[in-house]
């Protein structure tokens, strides 16, 4: 796995909001329901790859990994400026 930072999480999901957990990763830092936010981006990365961008489904398995190792956490303060 590469080393995410907060910057990199937010990079990376930006394109690829859902309207749900992917999305307030992404625009909060906060973690929700752990097992199913791993499985949005195991499944998202999968699509992604089978559209043919190995690159980016890899960064977002990357994600999956950071999410996992994280674990639940309520909105991270300043998560847009850090």
């Amino acid at each position: 796995m590469d080393i995410l930072n907060d910057a990199d999480v937010r990079t990376i999901l930006e394109p690829h909001q859902d309207g749900g957990l992917i999305s307030r990763l992404c625009e909060t830092g906060e973690i929700t329901e752990k097992e199913k936010t791993v499985q949005a981006l195991g499944l998202l990365a999968r699509d992604v790859l089978y559209s043919g961008d190995e690159h980016t489904a890899a960064r977002l398995l990357n994600v999956a990994e950071y999410v996992s190792v994280t674990g639940e956490r309520p909105p991270v303060p300043n998560w847009t400026t850090r």
